[in-house]
């Protein structure tokens, strides 16, 4: 198997890439207007990016050939955490996204905070 393909390298980079895009949707109310809440949506979002993660690369693994039922049934804390650090590696791809989509987010609570105050102050 190569070591770096379409299938192992390419596919799975884009596909975390789409998903750090989309969780945000999910986890964070569309007219959310506090930066605690927006907060809380986004440390969401990244721990749906990284169980996706490591799900996607437990399934590479398994996909390579490897048991990998036998060895989370050997060692299941090491595995998982073996998994996961897979996933917060790369996280250099995806992480970036995450946080421009958290700036821009964040910007648009400032902007609904803004609003919401003048619309007090107009007679």
């Amino acid at each position: 198997m190569l070591a770096f393909g379409f299938g192992n390298t390419v596919l799975p980079v884009v596909a975390l890439l789409g998903l750090a895009l989309a969780a945000p949707l999910l986890t964070v109310p569309p007219r959310v207007m506090t930066q605690s809440a927006l907060a809380r949506g986004m440390v969401l979002a990244l721990g749906l990016v990284l169980l996706a993660g490591a799900a996607l690369f437990c399934w590479l693994y398994a996909r390579a050939g490897n048991d990998v039922a036998a060895m989370l049934a050997a060692d299941p804390l090491g595995q998982v955490w073996f998994y996961l650090t897979r996933a917060a590696l790369s996280g250099m791809f995806w992480g970036p996204v995450l946080a421009f989509v958290w700036y821009g987010r964040a910007i648009e609570v400032e902007r609904r905070k803004g609003e919401a105050r003048l619309q007090r102050r107009e007679p």
